[in-house]
């Protein structure tokens, strides 16, 4: 008789434990989501692949999820008025507590823009058919003019950054500031703290003093991403 009434008994024990466990261990995921211009974005769908999946949209750049210990994929999308941006980001939960991860999201290119662009140069009605030759070479010509364009930039920014070593940098901490100030120009403005370095030979302290005194100048942005750092390049950094 007492077996067949513990049995019950320790059946409803286990179920409450694990039912009890996953939200006494839940953590709570939270952040900011930016565009690459680090303008927060208003009404972007942040999804995560929970069972069952979750899914929020920010309100003033903000959002915010409750998990259990785990891998997670986050992914985040903008619909804007000319392009959608996107993020995904991979973490993993080891126990509760209160994590900040901010998402920083791109434009994303759609084929099917690029269909519908050719589609209508196609159906002009300009007395001649666009063979498969002529786009490709139409294609050859525009890679070709980017090229020209990113190395007119490239050379151009190496340029006014020489003047202003010349003419303003005296200190050699001044130097090393601007060193790293163009090294972050070089890879389009955004760089993760651990590139700078692997290519500064410098302390990893030293390092992250660095980037403290760009930031207070207003040059550069630190955003927490996952584990690291992402630094990129503010409108008045560019100019410098």
């Amino acid at each position: 008789m007492e077996n067949k009434k513990g049995v019950p008994i320790f059946i409803l024990t286990v179920v409450f434990i694990g039912i009890l466990a996953p939200i006494a261990s839940a953590a709570m995921v939270h952040g900011s989501v930016y565009d690459i211009f680090l303008e927060e974005l208003d009404k972007a769908v942040i999804t995560i692949d929970t069972i069952p999946q979750q899914t929020s949209v920010s309100k003033n750049g903000e959002y915010s999820f409750e998990l259990s210990p785990g891998k997670y994929t986050i992914t985040a999308t903008f619909y804007g008025l000319d392009a959608t941006y996107e993020s995904e980001e991979e973490i993993e939960i080891n126990k509760e507590g209160n994590f900040k991860i901010d998402l920083i999201l791109t434009p994303s290119l759609d084929p099917g823009i690029l269909d519908e662009d050719i589609n209508e140069f196609e159906d002009l009605d300009s007395g001649f058919s666009l063979e498969k030759e002529s786009s490709n070479v139409g294609l050859i010509i525009t890679i070709i003019a980017i090229i020209l364009i990113i190395l007119y930039f490239h050379f151009s920014k190496g340029h006014f950054i020489k003047e202003v070593d010349e003419s303003e940098i005296k200190s050699e901490n001044e130097e090393e500031l601007e060193k790293v100030l163009k090294f972050i120009k070089e890879l389009g403005g955004r760089v993760t703290q651990k590139d700078i370095r692997k290519r500064f030979p410098s302390s990893e302290a030293k390092v992250s003093l660095m980037i403290t005194e760009l930031e207070s100048k207003g040059l550069v942005k630190k955003i927490k991403k996952g584990r690291g750092n992402v630094i990129i390049l503010t409108k008045e950094g560019s100019k410098k």
